[in-house]
């Protein structure tokens, strides 16, 4: 018999010092809480609670998956996970079905291959779980937590008077300067200049300054020097290629959609680069914030006297397609939505009321109304100008042909499937399918195709919806009205009635009495200059959240947001005229033992620069960096046509696969909304940099220039190097260091082998990426003919040394 009739599975081992791992565990993170309510929770809600929990007529089995606690104790015989271990928890034995009398959901309601990964994943960070067992379960919104500092109204305060009045250029220094002197502390001296330049350089624009740049700025005396570098890098439009990939974190944006029935729909978005080349052009052009956000919700109930406009909505739709499961889809649109612009967990709130936040479940679902009552349109809109090239004409022809042959498919269907021949109604859906799939393909990949804005419309009637039980779509209770959340609605929460409700649902976040909206938005600007948002959760401000370092300034900056016009570049450049900006980023030991992690901003934080300001900067110190801007994803890895010079904000994201190097560099997870990235130290990030072609060229390019080959001597040379690769003049020691480095050198020393060997793996795994990357335009550094690699030479081996140091790495 299978033991699964009995119970929901028989644990076959027992690990008696879990109780003390459980006792000794540290809480869980508000990363690992949301991945668990977003992730597990609902596959234990959906698929075990009727069987193992308290509303089982008998819990099966004696195990319940109801908290934590219960899992670590397992069942009638022992544990049904083991924290760090899931190749040892029988409970991925059981949802793997690798025993016939081991399967859990039984009668072959096996979990998806995304459900078992996420399941693994969970118990790999340690089985992290908030749920508690009996009271404590139940969701407590007693008056602190509806208290929470974040609900509050913005209020401005004043601007504290300080004693250190001549470091107080904006009054951002005067919250930073009296809040330290409450702990008996005080800035940082101000940074020498091309440290400030560098750091303005790479904070705005993620790229380098130029020799030029560095001894124009030095030698400027004048009061607003670094004014006018800061107004010289918001007008480059490279700051909207760098803000905007901030921004694209935020929206987890992809070229493609992740979970589909590949059978029936091609895995690429076919326009997804509009979006992008959208939130690029909105940064450049300073549009204000809240029109921002309007336009990414609901542009198309907006007069647009710009068309492209509506390619903002990819905000929406460029998720993952969950397989086409519809609420799941709404799922991850109201979390972009509700972590993106508010730093709320609302999707908590799918199966249950928020455990921590004063989200009911209801709340959830008037949202769902929202989004279940927005479709996408049968053929995304044409925006911008239409070509008229000989390759669009093509394209329009056999985008005609393969939407004819799909319509007489579909007219024929009705008749075909009253004949109730099975196999006859499964070709024509294949086949269906497969010419779905190719006009797709075509839209994507064809060099004619023109841009389209991948939006979303009304449904021709709107719709609330129901509550659903336990997040279980079959399971329907109360019928909810499409309204905004309550903890943000004061006085009288009107339900929406303009169709789906996307437009007043913009309204309602923008408003000047949602306090979050803004808190948001200043926090996420001020952690890309400082390394740390005053709020350390720059997606979560709710009650998980660690309260903020400096409260008093980020309601006054929110405040001075909304009344300086939801600018940006306003809002940049108040911070960067601080002295708190500008201050230097020595150490104290005192300060470094009451404030270990500058929580309180007595100097510059040391930051690593992202993969994208590293690649791009190498680039453009080797003088190839294509500035082309916009136009469709290209391959950044080695394929066939070589290197990609473009910007790394124009590479390839693939969702299912990743390209390998912005997994080893820490790149945002398309899949989620990532405000602050994750950073890490691997090997693999120093191999890149000392085997990679595209590093090993840089440096050959660099000692290449004729005005290097023009100097006249080594340690013109080395200051040469220094210039271009750190912005600075070496000192006396490293022209020391670098003319010994050069005189032990071999002139004909080989690294290119390792060269050659890297080159080849990376057009193995890249050559069918490049394939459906061809004609998507930009330069291309050429390295087809591998085995001509010539040796470096002394210079060029030491140019690559320094391209490898910490300080190429790393604003200062």
């Amino acid at each position: 018999m299978n033991r699964f009739r009995i119970g929901w599975f028989v644990i076959l081992s027992a690990v008696p010092f879990l109780v003390s791992i459980v006792a000794q565990a540290a809480e869980p993170t508000p990363t690992q809480l949301q991945f668990f309510e977003s992730k597990i929770r609902p596959i234990f809600v959906d698929n075990c609670y009727k069987c193992h929990s308290h509303e089982a007529p008998k819990l099966k089995g004696g195990l319940s998956v109801e908290f934590g606690e219960a899992l670590l104790k397992g069942g009638t015989t022992g544990p049904a996970i083991i924290p760090g271990d899931p190749e040892n928890s029988l409970l991925i034995k059981a949802v793997r079905y690798v025993d016939a009398d081991l399967q859990m959901p039984p009668e072959d309601k096996k979990l998806s291959a995304v459900q078992i990964a996420d399941l693994v994943a969970w118990i790999k960070m340690g089985a992290p779980d908030p749920r508690k067992p009996s009271a404590a379960i139940a969701a407590t919104w007693n008056k602190s937590v509806r208290e929470h500092w974040a609900f509050q109204p913005i209020k401005k305060p004043a601007v504290p008077t300080v004693k250190e009045a001549e470091r107080v250029l904006t009054p951002i220094d005067a919250f930073v300067i009296a809040k330290l002197a409450e702990n008996g502390m005080k800035l940082s001296d101000p940074a020498d200049k091309r440290t400030l330049i560098r750091r303005a350089n790479f904070d705005l624009i993620g790229l380098p300054p130029t020799p030029e740049e560095v001894s124009a700025f030095v030698a400027d005396q004048s009061p607003d020097a670094f004014a006018k570098v800061i107004d010289r890098l918001l007008a480059s439009p490279q700051y909207g290629e760098r803000w905007g990939r901030f921004w694209l974190d935020v929206a987890r944006y992809s070229d493609t959609k992740g979970e589909v029935k590949q059978k029936f729909e091609d895995r690429r978005y076919p326009s997804s680069w509009t979006y992008r080349d959208y939130v690029i052009k909105a940064f450049n052009s300073d549009k204000p914030f809240n029109r921002f956000i309007l336009e990414q919700i609901a542009a198309d109930k907006l007069k647009n006297e710009d068309k492209t406009d509506l390619s903002a909505m990819g905000f929406l739709t460029l998720g993952d397609r969950f397989n086409n499961m519809p609420n799941d889809i709404i799922n991850d649109r109201i979390d972009v939505v509700t972590k993106g612009f508010l730093g709320l967990t609302v999707t908590c709130a799918r199966c249950h009321d928020h455990k921590f936040d004063p989200i009911p479940q209801k709340d959830y679902y008037s949202l769902h109304g929202i989004f279940a009552s927005s479709i996408e349109p049968p053929d995304y809109p044409i925006v911008g100008k239409v070509p008229t090239t000989p390759e669009y004409q093509e394209y329009v022809k056999k985008r005609a042909a393969l939407t004819q042959k799909i319509t007489t498919i579909q007219a024929g269907y009705n008749a075909i499937r009253k004949s109730r021949d099975r196999k006859l109604i499964k070709e024509i859906r294949d086949k269906e399918g497969d010419l779905t799939r190719e006009r797709e393909a075509l839209d994507a990949t064809d060099p004619g195709a023109p841009p389209r804005a991948m939006m979303l419309v009304d449904r021709e009637k709107a719709k609330n919806s129901p509550v659903f039980i336990r997040g279980e779509a079959d399971n329907k209770g109360e019928i909810v009205p499409r309204r905004f959340l309550e903890i943000l609605s004061p006085g009288d929460r009107k339900p929406y009635s303009l169709g789906s409700g996307r437009l007043e649902l913009a309204l309602s976040i923008i408003a000047t009495n949602n306090p979050l909206t803004p808190r948001v938005i200043v926090n996420r600007v001020w952690l890309h200059h400082f390394g740390e948002g005053i709020v350390t959760t720059p997606d979560d401000l709710g009650n998980q959240s660690a309260p903020p370092s400096h409260p008093e300034l980020l309601d006054w900056m929110a405040s001075w947001f909304i009344e300086n016009g939801w600018s940006l570049k306003k809002l940049h450049r108040e911070i960067m005229l601080s002295s708190v900006y500008q201050q230097g980023s020595e150490s104290n030991a005192r300060y470094e033992v009451k404030d270990p992690d500058n929580r309180l901003l007595w100097r510059a934080n040391i930051r690593r620069l992202e993969f994208e300001a590293v690649r791009d900067s190498l680039l453009a110190i080797g003088g190839n960096l294509d500035l082309t801007m916009g136009s469709k994803p290209v391959n950044l890895g080695a394929g066939e046509g070589g290197y990609s010079t473009r910007r790394t904000v124009y590479g390839y994201i693939d969702r299912r696969n990743l390209n390998e190097i912005f997994n080893q560099f820490d790149f945002a997870n398309p899949d989620i909304t990532t405000g602050k990235r994750y950073e890490t130290i691997v090997p693999q990030q120093s191999l890149f940099l000392m085997n990679s072609p595209l590093v090993v060229e840089q440096a050959r390019a660099l000692v290449n220039r004729s005005d290097f080959l023009a100097m006249e001597n080594d340690e013109s040379r080395i200051r040469f190097l220094y210039q271009w690769i750190y912005q600075r003049e070496p000192t006396a020691k490293e022209i020391k260091v670098g003319q010994k480095f050069l005189d032990l050198t071999p002139a004909t020393e080989r690294v290119a082998e390792n060269v050659q060997r890297q080159t080849r793996r990376e057009q193995l795994r890249d050559k069918k990426l490049a394939q459906k990357q061809k004609g998507n335009g930009g330069k291309a550094m050429s390295l087809a003919n591998i085995s001509e690699i010539k040796p470096l030479g002394e210079w060029e081996i030491y140019a690559h040394a320094l391209l490898q140091g910490n300080e190429a790495l790393f604003v200062n």
